[in-house]
């Protein structure tokens, strides 16, 4: 490298730190320089020009100093550049280096793992290859082996040759013998041939000549096979009478003489005996289902409030087979399905919700003591306990009413605390509640203490409840016993609810799994009605006529000389004060809309009573007019949907019925309608009327029905989610578009709900029609069709996304599985009225006995699991009870019990609210009236009550408020001073009143053409 060029020194100026250094420098040597003067007594002069020399000749040599620094620093600075960029270019070659170096380490990181895998595979070929000359070893020895054991059977396999043919010689010789003997055999056998026809002959001659026999009985009794004869005689309708001879019948048909003649009174016994069965049937199923499901409904009867009960279990399909061995769902080998159960209709002494939920628990209690005491649950694994039901109870179902949704509520809550108490008792006996297996030693010696625990809290609590060691001592021991059974019960749920209450979320998950499913045929006919709500109130908010109102007799006599239509008018100057009080009611009694003219409608041409109505003569008249028999919808009834098929049948047959009316009218000998037919006359041609039963009929046409085809089949309604998001999400594109319903080119592809033809075409196209004569149709149209929307929101909140259904997943959904409707309890209490209506004197059990037999499909699971005689012999014994316990007696007599308990009890209440009634009269008597407001300015809340009391009770001014409608004293005192007006200003507005105008002109009503 070359040295750098030699530059000649200049002069250049010091810098702030030289100067401050130098300063320095000559301060301290002056100082110095003084010192040593004063010290050696020289002349102050002499010392500064002293320092003076030595600071130039200083100040000299540090200049040079300087320059040659600066030179020296010059030359640094260049040589740093210089090795600055020699280190940038070491940089770059470090950089390539270190690359290079990295790829290098790559390179050998991956052929290091090449070697181990190529080192791998060698010692698996090495092993492989061991392993292939082992066996290959082996497979020399086996062969060897097999050799030598071929060699030994060859040579058995010919010393049995040579012993079979001996023995097949010595067989030839016997069978040539037995030849010959059968030869001669055979020609026996011919000759007895021969002789057999005549012995037949002589047979069927005996025969004949005494007849055959039949035997019912058994040993005196019965035989299964003949009660279950009678059993299906009865289900196929034959009378408890009849069953014994129709079986003597038919034995003479079939050329057999029947000697015993079954009575009534057995017949009785073994359609019991197919109830007890039943019963046996259900708590089986029951105890090896994972969960089932519950469903009700009720009714009256003659008074009496009727109950229908079912219940869904999983049962085993056709192609199962049941192990008598196993226990729980795997004793059944095959595919498990749903199967609806019913258990009977029976009576209730109310609907309260605590009387259902007490009527549920007695009935699953029946079952499983019905259960215990068969023969069948010893050998199905021992006693069955009411708990180990319920804790399998899934889900419920029923209608929307209020005491429904309580009673979901109880049961929900029963549950729980039978969970608590499986939960207690487990934990107690040492027995994990989370699986089947036995608990370790450290639980089983935990749960010992705590029993012992428990036991000891329990005795106390026994001879506490008693009321003391005294009571205790004087109870019986059956009351003793009572006691301390329930404080044990209690006990265990306390120690069952700790651990509950310790269980994780996932570990509570199938404990608590209870659905409920409202009825979806209810959830439309609520829809319905709440759409028709919504229609009744378009009127007042189009400023449009509504409906003609459609009194009764009485009212409409109330009414005769008020011209309704006047009233209703928006335009119109009277009011419900120019109207009597008896006119007041009448016309707020009264109704109108075409629900009100089908329900007339339908007492007029269906009436649920034959003797009312005109049944024949309507069904002849329409068999010639239209062509063919119409059974108009049973309005009479309320059967479902029957007001929107009545519109539809009112608007197609509209010209029709009008006339078949005229036709009744003029064949009377007094021609005239009456009040009833008047109105339906008068309602078909009502414009406003009609296009209230076009909106019911077309709602029909495009929800309804495809809607409830849909829900009507035998499905699992918790699925069905997506069918209601599908509804709701039509009918807002109606309320969007309602002319995909109205406009003349309108279908069932765009208007119905499923797309599918409608339910009756001739009802859409005929309204279709009509549409232009409407003029209000369209606005009522998406009226109607909004207060269903909202209606349909509230009836299907069970499926509100996070909800209950929407969480559980599709096993959970599965044992929860609840038919779509409750038409099988609707079905099973009408069925009920009709079997009541032809059997007044039978009994509640004989009808459950008869119904669970045939729907439970009870003979098959007799035939398989009750056909022993042990269990015939229980079944007979259980009927025999049952029929000797005078249950209907003690029906009737717990029915007595209650309504005499319930009318003694309101009958206290009643006098107790007189009692009431009358201080509070006596004190509103005693009470001084006063009329000045400038007095009741200074009353206080409690004379302001006093007042208003005295205006309302004495005065009895209807406008006056109760105390618990205002609550503050401002308000009290403008209720108190209006009320006091009112009383002054009485006799001049009864004045005014007299001495209004009659006679206001009419508004006149739209009819049709």
């Amino acid at each position: 490298m070359k040295s750098p060029p030699q530059r000649t020194p200049k002069s250049r100026k010091l810098s702030e730190g030289q100067k401050a250094v130098l300063e320095k420098m000559h301060a301290r040597r002056r100082r110095t320089a003084f010192q040593d003067a004063k010290e050696n007594r020289l002349p102050i002069p002499s010392v500064a020009a002293a320092e003076s020399e030595e600071v130039h000749f200083q100040l000299e040599q540090t200049r040079t100093e300087l320059e040659e620094t600066t030179r020296r620093l010059a030359q640094a600075i260049y040589q740093n550049g210089l090795l600055s960029s020699q280190l940038q270019v070491a940089l770059a070659e470090n950089e390539n280096l270190r690359g290079r170096f990295k790829s290098c380490k790559m390179t050998l990181h991956n052929e290091r793992r090449k070697l181990t895998r190529a080192q791998h595979t060698a010692a698996q070929l090495r092993v492989t290859l061991r392993r292939s000359q082992e066996d290959c070893k082996l497979t020399v020895k086996r062969w060897r082996t097999d050799c030598t054991t071929a060699q030994h059977a060859e040579a058995e396999v010919r010393g049995a040759a040579t012993v079979a043919l001996q023995r097949v010689s010595n067989t030839n010789e016997r069978l040539q013998a037995r030849l010959t003997s059968s030869a001669s055999q055979i020609d026996v056998l011919k000759k007895r041939c021969a002789r057999f026809s005549k012995k037949l002959e002589l047979a069927v001659k005996k025969a004949r000549s005494r007849p055959v026999t039949f035997q019912l009985k058994s040993k005196g009794v019965y035989t299964p096979r003949t009660r279950r004869l009678a059993r299906f005689l009865v289900q196929a309708g034959c009378a408890q009478t009849r069953v014994g001879e129709l079986i003597q019948l038919f034995g003479r048909a079939m050329g057999m003489t029947v000697k015993e003649l079954m009575s009534a009174h057995t017949v009785r016994r073994a359609v019991l005996e197919g109830g007890c069965a039943s019963d046996i049937q259900l708590a089986h199923e029951l105890r090896h289902t994972d969960g089932f499901t519950i469903s009700g409904d009720a009714t009256t009867h003659r008074r009496v409030n009727m109950e229908a009960r079912h219940m869904i279990t999983h049962v085993p399909s056709v192609d199962s087979e049941y192990d008598d061995g196993a226990t729980a769902r795997d004793a059944y080998v095959g595919r498990l399905i749903p199967k609806n159960r019913t258990l009977g209709v029976e009576s209730s002494v109310d609907h309260t919700s605590e009387t259902q939920v007490r009527g549920w628990q007695e009935k699953l209690a029946a079952l499983v003591k019905a259960y215990n005491q068969s023969p069948l649950a010893e050998r199905d694994g021992g006693q069955l306990a009411l708990e180990e039901c319920v804790i399998k109870l899934t889900g419920m179902s029923g209608d929307h009413a209020a005491d429904q949704l309580k009673t979901h509520g109880l049961i929900r809550a029963w549950k729980r605390e039978m969970t608590y108490l499986i939960l207690g008792r487990n934990h107690l006996a040492g027995v994990d509640s989370g699986s089947d297996l036995d608990g370790s030693l450290s639980e089983a010696s935990s749960s010992s203490e705590a029993l012992a625990e428990v036991v000891a809290r329990v005795q106390t609590a026994a001879v506490s409840a008693a009321g003391g060691s005294f009571s205790w001592a004087a109870l019986s021991q059956d009351d003793r016993m009572a006691i301390y059974m329930s404080q044990i019960q209690e006990a265990t749920m306390e120690v069952g609810k700790q651990i509950y209450d310790e269980l994780s979320e996932e570990g509570r998950r199938p404990l608590d799994l209870f659905l409920r499913l409202g009825c979806m045929m209810h959830k439309d006919l609520n829809c319905v009605k709440g759409g028709n709500t919504a229609m009744m109130s378009a009127w007042g908010e189009l400023d449009a006529v509504p409906p003609v109102l459609l009194a009764n007799k009485e009212n409409a006599s109330t009414l005769r000389d008020v011209d309704v239509d006047i009233l209703t008018a928006a335009s119109s100057l009277l009011s419900l004060d120019d109207l009597t009080p008896a006119e007041v009611r009448a016309l707020e009694s009264s109704t109108r809309g075409a629900t009100k003219l089908t329900g007339l409608a339908g007492a007029l041409f269906n009436n649920k009573d034959d003797k009312k109505g005109y049944h024949d003569t309507y069904t002849y008249y329409f068999q010639e007019v239209v062509g063919r028999p119409l059974r108009f919808p049973d309005t009479s009834n309320t059967r479902y949907g029957s007001h929107c098929a009545a519109a539809a049948e009112l608007l197609v047959h509209r010209e029709d019925y009008l006339r078949f009316l005229e036709m009744v009218r003029d064949r009377k000998e007094r021609p005239g309608f009456t009040n009833m037919e008047e109105n339906v006359y008068r309602g078909l041609q009502d414009v406003p009327t009609i296009t209230e039963l076009a909106v019911l009929a077309l709602y029909a046409q495009a929800v309804t029905h495809p809607y409830l085809r849909i829900a009507r089949q035998n499905q699992n309604g918790l699925l069905l989610r997506s069918l209601h998001e599908r509804l709701q999400t039509h009918l807002q594109r109606l309320i969007e578009d309602p002319m995909l319903l109205l406009s003349p080119g309108a279908g069932f592809l765009t208007g119905a709900m499923d797309a599918l033809d409608w339910e009756r075409p001739d009802v859409v196209s005929t309204i279709q029609g009509m549409a232009p004569d409407l003029p209000h149709l369209r606005p009522v149209l998406v009226k109607f069709l909004k207060g269903a929307m909202h209606t349909w929101t509230r009836f299907t909140e069970e499926f509100a996304k996070d909800g209950l259904i929407d969480l559980a997943t599709a096993a959970e959904l599965e044992r929860a599985y609840i038919l779509p409707t409750n038409d099988h309890n609707e079905g099973a209490l009408g069925s009920y009225r009709v079997w009541a209506r032809s059997n007044p004197n039978g009994t509640e059990v004989y009808f459950n006995a008869k119904v669970k037999y045939r729907t439970n499909e009870t003979d098959a699971f007799m035939e398989t699991h009750l056909s022993n005689d042990e269990d015939q012999r229980h079944l007979r014994a259980a009927a025999r009870a049952l029929d000797a316990s005078g249950h209907e007696s003690a029906r009737r007599k717990a029915h007595v019990a209650h309504d005499v308990r319930i009318a003694h009890q309101r009958a206290e209440d009643r006098r107790e609210r007189q009692r009431k009634a009358d201080e509070a009269m006596a004190k509103v008597n005693a009470t001084v009236l006063v009329l000045d407001l400038e007095i009741i300015r200074h009353f206080k809340n409690a004379e302001l009550d006093e007042q208003l009391e005295v205006f309302r009770k004495r005065i009895l001014d209807p406008v006056a408020p109760k105390k618990s409608k205002v609550s503050r004293r401002a308000d009290k005192l403008v209720a108190l001073k209006n009320a006091i007006i009112r009383y002054v200003l009485k006799p001049v507005v009864a004045g005014i009143q007299l001495q209004q105008a009659q006679g206001l002109p009419s508004a006149g009503r739209e009819k049709m053409p």
